[in-house]
């Protein structure tokens, strides 16, 4: 697992009206991060921002010590650093679970973690020569989640994880982000859920395009 040293610093972004007006974040290994916020708040556009998927208008961005700069395409970085978990689980239908959990490997040489013992953590081995089209919402997640720690990364960004989910499915998100941050992996999320928001180290909201912390 690689060292996380995430810095942001007056981040502004707009589309046709302003989104984030003044954003300072810190993400360290360590960190367990909760972003709550209405819709249209700009819970997603952050998130985008910190996973390297999105520019952002002005401000100051450095991912361990690479200063993010507009227009660059940050691809090799983000693979290997970054795990993402969808609320759409974002699956390739026509793969089989094994095969979408395997998928990141094939596009990097960074050692990855023991895959028999991933699928044992999430509870999926029955469920690896399947089509993910033949799982339910709580499975297809796990699925997702094995694929976003394939490759071990140092951070985990999680956009609304939860939000589709059962009581039963949400427990296990919860134990897993917890494990995972236990193990010094940095968890950043979004949702709207705040027993989830309760769960983090440190929770914020997200209000008038500023991160405010909530005690």
């Amino acid at each position: 697992m690689c060292n996380i040293e995430l810095k942001l610093e007056h981040i502004q972004k707009s589309y046709t009206r302003p989104v984030l007006t003044d954003v300072n974040l810190s993400v360290f290994n360590e960190s367990y991060i909760a972003i709550l916020g209405k819709s249209g708040s700009g819970k997603s556009t952050l998130l985008n921002i910190l996973g390297l998927v999105e520019s952002f208008d002005s401000g100051e961005y450095c991912f361990n010590g690479v200063k993010i700069r507009q227009a660059k395409d940050y691809a090799k970085l983000r693979l290997e650093n970054i795990g993402f978990i969808f609320q759409a689980y974002n699956l390739i239908p026509t793969l089989s679970c094994a095969e979408n959990i395997l998928l990141p490997t094939l596009y990097s040489s960074k050692k990855q973690r023991d895959f028999d013992e991933l699928v044992e953590l999430l509870d999926i081995k029955p469920l690896l020569e399947q089509k993910v089209t033949t799982l339910s919402g709580g499975e297809k997640q796990r699925v997702a989640i094995a694929r976003s720690l394939i490759l071990d990364p140092g951070i985990i960004l999680a956009d609304e994880p939860t939000g589709n989910l059962d009581p039963y499915n949400k427990e296990i998100v919860f134990d897993l982000l917890q494990k995972e941050n236990k193990r010094g992996c940095a968890v950043v999320l979004i949702t709207h859920d705040w027993d989830l928001g309760n769960k983090a180290k440190t929770t914020f909201v997200l209000e008038g395009g500023r991160l405010i912390e909530k005690k």
